[in-house]
């Protein structure tokens, strides 16, 4: 007599950091067909996919929509796999990829890492994504660490960063010309206004607030302009023989 064995309902779960890469579509499907061969090779039946998009690492699973609502039904028993192409899909740090492992084991499904060994339980299975969770969480603050220099040797050279500025430039210089010669808020504002000149909402009237961003946008560029000038004075070379007085030179 055939005993008829159900397969586990598998839940396949990706996530991008992105907007861009949430938009392309590439890395979540490569994800997802990642999990669908090793489903096929294991016997599991892949009941749905889902993707947090644009959505950090770091973000407890309670805060990410998808993966909280299967994480429900996984712990009422409707589905009975969460899989996942790698691990730092799941968590991008050690104590909240070893808290779903934790569930798993108390709630009787199955966490399964495709970058893990199959069927890992027990202490084993908390060492090994204890490990992979903690390099994970390494590279992520090496990262943060890359991207922070890269902000500062952008700033230091007077890179303006953020979105470009959408104030016009005969309202930068007349702002100015009017805050050096001691010109309120309110009498820029009407200036500008007078001028016909719009604010960057497209507004033709201007109001106090919006001359004040206005001016501090002002501020923000000029401090840049100081910034790459001493950049570029502290990057030359130090004078050649030829730049010292005869008398001085060796």
């Amino acid at each position: 007599m055939n005993v008829h064995i159900p397969k586990p309902r598998v839940v396949s779960y990706a996530r991008v950091s992105t907007g861009a890469q949430a938009e392309s579509g590439l890395s979540t499907d490569a994800q997802h067909q990642a999990v669908d061969r090793e489903a096929a090779a294991r016997g599991w039946h892949v009941t749905e996919r889902i993707t947090d998009e644009a959505v950090s690492g770091t973000l407890p699973a309670q805060h990410r929509p998808q993966l909280a609502a299967a994480l429900a039904r996984l712990s009422r028993g409707e589905l009975d796999v969460l899989a996942v192409a790698r691990s730092d899909r799941l968590a991008r740090t050690a104590v909240d990829l070893l808290r779903l492992y934790e569930c798993a084991q108390a709630e009787g499904w199955t966490l399964a890492a495709l970058d893990a060994p199959a069927g890992l339980r027990g202490p084993e299975g908390h060492l090994y994504l204890g490990i992979r969770a903690l390099f994970a969480e390494f590279e992520a603050a090496m990262a943060r660490a890359r991207t922070r220099e890269a902000l500062s040797v952008a700033r230091n050279r007077g890179v303006r960063l953020g979105r470009p500025s959408r104030h016009d430039q005969a309202a930068k210089a007349l702002a100015a010309r009017m805050r050096l010669g001691g010109s309120s808020y309110g009498q820029i504002a009407a200036a500008l206004t007078a001028a016909g000149i719009a604010t960057p909402t497209g507004n033709t009237a201007w109001a106090r607030s919006s001359v004040q961003s206005l001016l501090r946008t002002v501020a923000h560029d000029s401090a840049a302009r100081d910034r790459a000038e001493a950049h570029q004075g502290s990057s030359e070379c130090p004078s050649s023989d030829r730049d010292i007085p005869p008398q001085q030179a060796a």
